[in-house]
């Protein structure tokens, strides 16, 4: 199994940013069944996950808050049903608490770190005009830029703008005087990092030379430096880009060039605030990114855990050499000098339910879902443990229904073995009859010649296509039958008259 693909995909479904109100609203319940309740603390959890990435209000209306509880209620109801059926093993779930408990602790604490951050920490942008010159003879270059740099340094406001659409080879940005879309200065590293430097090292407005090959120099300048908060970061470009909009339409005054027009309509087509919001919604990720990345550093770098340089370069089973990984290779080694062995990891890796493992034909397999294991849960779970921070977390409702949630794939895992289990026949005839239905349509392709024509397949052409398809409509008729059965027996029933349209 790839354990990589599990725990992160388990994780994920549910990963948001959480903050804990200790309020009767949080405790209220939305729905009860046999053997337990659903909360609005719940609700809101899986609402906040729906939100995480977009800045824009979202209007959740009672019937997706339905759906919601029903689904967060039968993975409850599973669960239990599960167990007491005794599909899956009440050990196996103390295994699954005991291998992944420091690991949530370690995301949750990050992602709630990141939300605090982007709550309060403004997004730091800077504004560069910017004129690149290239030519193969790189003494020429130079010369060049050096000119354009005193002429630059005496020239007004308006003259600036000019000199730069005439001289840049950035025939993208001619329409605008070479300035660029505001860049923020605090998000994720940058391979501009020293073309800011370059910027910020003079005075605000003053041109500067930068470059690492004479082939290609920029000239450029700081327009100023602005923080914004992370509410505002839309409007922020969108006035950007209107002011883009409008000096593009008057350079296009007096550039009527097919080489201008495609660069103009760059700029001016499109609506401004829409454009302000994608460009929003990618700064605002690189700033969490670039966040999550910077704690997690500072975290590992805290621990004292160094990794081992030298070990096995893996990037699949069939690269695996059994002989390489010895039962005293040293993994990483702990502050207090300590090490952590590939013997170690096989003792982690025994604690996996059998469930979840899959029936590996050779050591190379198994190898590769233990380093999976090891590089994609159990690291963070062991840094994780020396932070007392991080520790706390335990504690918290976030983990509580993360821990629920992980549990509960060992159900999902079961009910997937169940549905696989299934026998599902499919005769001859339902497929040439469903082939018969669906020959004009699904079956078919367009005629070249005549598009508003459609060519049928032929039956042997889309026979295991049907087959496949008639086997899933099969197996999720199974589906809806066990969910039906299981909210029936346990009395699921959901309030919902405590419902009301909410807006994120």
């Amino acid at each position: 199994m790839n354990f990589k693909k599990f725990f992160y995909t388990t994780l994920l479904l549910t990963s948001v940013y959480v903050t804990v109100n200790n309020c009767s609203s949080e405790t209220e319940i939305l729905a009860t069944y046999d053997g337990g309740t659903v909360t609005r603390g719940e609700l809101n959890f899986v609402l906040e996950a729906s939100k995480r990435g977009n800045a824009e209000p979202q209007t959740i209306n009672p019937d997706v808050q339905v759906r919601i509880i029903e689904s967060v209620a039968l993975e409850k109801i599973l669960m239990q049903d599960s167990i007491q059926s005794k599909k899956v093993d009440p050990q196996d779930i103390q295994k699954i608490e005991a291998l992944v408990a420091d690991f949530l602790k370690m995301n949750i604490y990050l992602r709630d770190y990141v939300k605090m951050t982007v709550e309060k920490k403004p997004l730091e942008f800077i504004n560069l005009q910017i004129a690149i010159l290239r030519d193969e003879n790189g003494e020429a270059n130079e010369k060049k830029a050096e000119e354009l740099l005193a002429q630059l340094e005496n020239a007004s406001s308006s003259e600036i703008d000019n000199i730069i659409s005439n001289v840049t080879d950035d025939q993208g940005n001619k329409p605008i005087a070479g300035r660029m879309e505001p860049f923020c200065t605090n998000c994720m590293a940058t391979p501009m990092e020293d073309i800011i430097e370059a910027a910020t090292s003079v005075k605000k407005g003053k041109f500067v030379k930068f470059s690492k090959d004479p082939r290609m120099i920029y000239v450029l300048r700081s327009l100023g430096a602005e923080k914004v908060h992370s509410s505002r970061v839309a409007k922020y470009y969108t006035k950007a880009f209107t002011v883009f909009q409008n000096q593009a339409l008057e350079y296009g005054k007096t550039h009527t060039d097919e080489e201008s027009k495609s660069a103009i309509s760059y700029h001016t087509e499109g609506n401004p605030e829409e454009k302000g919001k994608q460009y929003a919604a990618q700064m605002l990720k690189q700033f969490e990114q670039g966040a999550f990345s910077k704690e997690i550093e500072r975290i590992k770098t805290e621990s004292g855990i160094t990794m081992n340089p030298n070990l096995p370069k893996v990037f699949g089973p069939e690269q695996i050499n059994p002989k390489d990984f010895p039962a005293d290779l040293v993994l990483y080694t702990n502050k207090d000098k300590t090490n952590y062995t590939w013997k170690d990891l096989e003792t982690d890796f025994s604690s996996v339910p059998v469930s979840l493992k899959s029936d590996y034909k050779d050591d190379k397999a198994k190898i590769f879902d233990m380093i999976n294991l090891f590089n994609s849960t159990l690291l963070q779970g062991k840094i994780a443990k020396t932070s007392e921070v991080i520790q706390k977390v335990g504690t918290n409702t976030a983990y509580k229904m993360q821990m629920d949630k992980m549990k509960a794939a060992l159900a999902l895992k079961a009910l997937q073995d169940e549905i696989k289990a299934e026998p599902i026949t499919i005769t001859e005839q339902q497929m040439k009859d469903t082939y018969e239905a669906g020959k004009l349509y699904a079956y078919s392709t367009p005629d070249s010649k005549n598009p508003s024509n459609r060519i049928p397949q032929s039956y042997p052409q889309v026979r295991e296509r049907i087959k496949t398809e008639l086997e899933g409509a099969a197996r999720n008729s199974f589906i809806e039958k066990k969910v039906s059965a299981l909210k029936s027996t346990y009395n699921l029933k959901i309030d919902q008259n405590r419902l009301k349209e909410v807006i994120l």
